[in-house]
């Protein structure tokens, strides 16, 4: 029986002109080499808040008000599906939280309040670590790998768990022609969407959705196909001329808004180093300005 290979028949005459490594199969790729792993796996258990210990020579103080008011938040509102468990440091002397001591506060909290043990057992990550240093610096790295959610992503998600706040921001938006960005960079916005959500929002619950939804569709007209670089400011100045209850007339209004692009009108808050409300007084101003120019 013949055995084929993928090697082609070669003649005679050929045989000294052609090398004997080019008919070896190529050597694999090395990939980079990788570090090895660090620490040994945990071990994942149920222990009572009892049990567990604080450092305060790293850990974070808890006595301060925001502390308090969000380990009462938690406690009142004792949620399992939203306790991960505790990151926990097994040493001779017990056991010692490095990520999670507000839910442990929160744990003892309801304890205490129901004289019983409300929260018989919390769930830990547990390791074991070469020294209080080595625990200190996990501390330091978990707090500051922790990526915060951002304004943008805190919307959608409230959209979709029903919040009605959140879904009269898309109500604003969409009826103005407009979407709601996912994207928090400025420059990775694209013209038709809007990042400012926290904006409208306080000004929807404080002077009602008209006010947002007139702004916003005098923002999506005079616009149109450009990227709202200045968008928060130029709506916050638009709403602050109305609920002024300055008679202005909309056709001239809107000609005062053509009479720079976006990039323009982001020109006039540029060197302004306060926050978003010295930027919104400044444009109003302006705005009246190009409103008068305008007639």
């Amino acid at each position: 029986m013949t055995v084929m290979t993928n090697v082609a028949f070669i003649r005679p005459e050929m045989a000294d002109m052609i090398d004997p490594a080019s008919l070896l199969p190529s050597p694999p790729v090395k990939k980079p080499e990788w570090p090895e792993q660090l620490g040994s796996p945990p071990s994942i258990e149920m222990r009572h808040p009892n049990e567990l210990q604080i450092d305060d020579s790293y850990q974070r103080p808890i006595d301060t008000p925001a502390s308090q008011t969000l380990i009462k938040r938690i406690a009142r509102g004792w949620d399992w599906r939203k306790c991960q468990p505790l990151v926990v440091s097994r040493r001779d002397a017990g056991l010692f939280v490095i990520d999670g001591q507000h839910r442990l506060e929160a744990a003892l909290m309801r304890n205490a309040h129901f004289d019983r043990d409300d929260i018989r057992f919390i769930p830990c990550c547990i390791s074991t670590y070469a020294s209080v240093a080595e625990e200190a610096a996990m501390f330091v790295e978990m707090n500051r790998v922790r990526k915060k959610i951002s304004l943008l992503d805190d919307h959608h998600a409230a959209v979709a768990a029903g919040d009605e706040d959140a879904i009269a921001i898309n109500r604003i938006v969409t009826g103005a022609g407009l979407k709601v960005s996912r994207r928090t960079g400025s420059q990775s916005w694209v013209p038709g969407e809007v990042a400012f959500t926290a904006s409208i929002g306080k000004i929807a619950r404080k002077h009602g959705e008209k006010v947002c939804a007139d702004a916003m569709r005098l923002i999506a007209e005079a616009f149109p196909g450009e990227v709202l670089n200045a968008g928060a400011s130029v709506f916050r100045a638009l709403t602050k001329l109305a609920v002024a209850g300055e008679a202005l007339d909309h056709s001239r209004l809107f000609r005062a808004l053509q009479r720079f692009d976006q990039k323009g009108w982001a020109s006039f808050v540029l060197d302004i180093k306060g926050g978003g409300e010295d930027r919104a007084l400044a444009l109003r101003q302006a705005l009246l300005m190009a409103y008068e120019e305008a007639a």
